[in-house]
């Protein structure tokens, strides 16, 4: 397995000991990233829909914030689940139909990258630290027995869920991973950009700043249904969480096949959501991370700026991550 990620090595500016609760280690730590940063759009890092320093900032962030961490990874999972349920041409027939006439289904370059876009999402919800390799060895399997074809993604998604469960030694995936799994995606997958001629520059789709100012500008951003993450609004506590997240159990617990009945009880809760999405956020949803598109083919499909699609995407993940949420708190 490669060695974790060092961050101290790679940001100057990173100082001070191991994870902590919150608190900076050291008066010269420079973060710039705090709680409402990472919850609202530190996802996105996770896909390399953000700049560099950015996604530096929030790595830095979650080896210091255990809640924001734990965050991170429910939404993580939040990810996985969605990309390993099955699409139904009932879930949404216009975008079905649009991404049939685009050829996506035919071309097997293409339903690589997208099938490779929900294994690194399952792998990292699972195992941040050793997520590349899980899915490496996943494809270099089906290689093996059978080279010249292409497995579909519910093979490669029972294959990579069984070696996560060989290989599971503990439900907590602690902040130090967490944060090294940041900073090891923060660059796109050439995959995914084999599908778009758009530039790869992750920079050229808005900061952390940048889209908390367009979420000010949005009269529509705070919507109670949207169930954005509750944080303190000011007084000295401003940007952090009231009530901390907690970390949700393993994906194996939540889709291996001992848990059949529950699974089925979760994917009901996620269709839910789902459904009470307003269009627009249901829409990137449904692309990106159901379908497995990059953010730049889902823009081109849906005629978005990527900034506006990058806002949609977190929210609609912040969204389905709620009612995951209480239906785990209520089990």
């Amino acid at each position: 397995m490669p060695a974790a990620t060092n961050l101290s090595t790679m940001n100057p500016h990173l100082k001070g000991g191991g994870v902590g609760t919150g608190h900076r280690a050291s008066d010269a730590y420079d973060e710039v990233a705090d709680c409402r940063d990472v919850a609202r759009h530190g996802s996105l890092a996770l896909d390399g829909y953000l700049p560099p320093q950015d996604v530096l900032e929030v790595a830095q962030h979650l080896q210091r914030c255990r809640a924001c961490a734990a965050h991170v990874g429910q939404v993580a999972t939040t990810a996985a689940v969605l990309g390993v349920r099955t699409v139904t041409q009932e879930t949404e027939p216009a975008l079905a139909e649009a991404d049939r006439e685009e050829g996506k289904g035919t071309d097997h370059s293409s339903a690589f990258g997208r099938s490779q876009r929900v294994l690194a999402a399952l792998a990292r919800a699972a195992d941040p630290e050793h997520a590349d390799d899980l899915v490496q060895e996943t494809w270099e399997h089906f290689l093996s027995v059978a080279p010249e074809d292409v497995p579909g993604r519910n093979e490669l998604v029972t294959y990579l869920l069984q070696r996560i469960a060989d290989q599971e030694q503990q439900d907590d995936v602690d902040a130090g991973a967490w944060a090294d799994s940041v900073a090891r995606h923060h660059t796109h997958n050439a995959a995914d950009l084999a599908e778009s001629d758009l530039p790869p520059d992750p920079g050229g789709y808005g900061s952390l700043r940048e889209l908390a100012d367009l979420d000010a500008l949005d009269a529509d951003a705070d919507r109670a249904e949207l169930l954005l993450p509750d944080l303190y609004g000011d007084g000295p506590d401003r940007a952090e969480w009231p009530s901390p997240p907690i970390a949700w159990p393993s994906i194996t617990r939540l889709l291996g096949p001992e848990a059949e009945v529950e699974t089925s009880e979760l994917y009901a809760v996620v269709d839910a959501a789902l459904d009470a999405l307003p269009r627009d956020l249901g829409d990137a949803l449904y692309l990106v991370d159901i379908e497995g598109h990059s953010l730049q083919t889902a823009g081109g499909l849906l005629d978005r700026e990527p900034a506006q699609l990058q806002r949609e995407l977190a929210r609609a993940r912040l969204h389905i991550r709620e009612y995951v949420n209480g239906y785990l708190a209520g089990r």
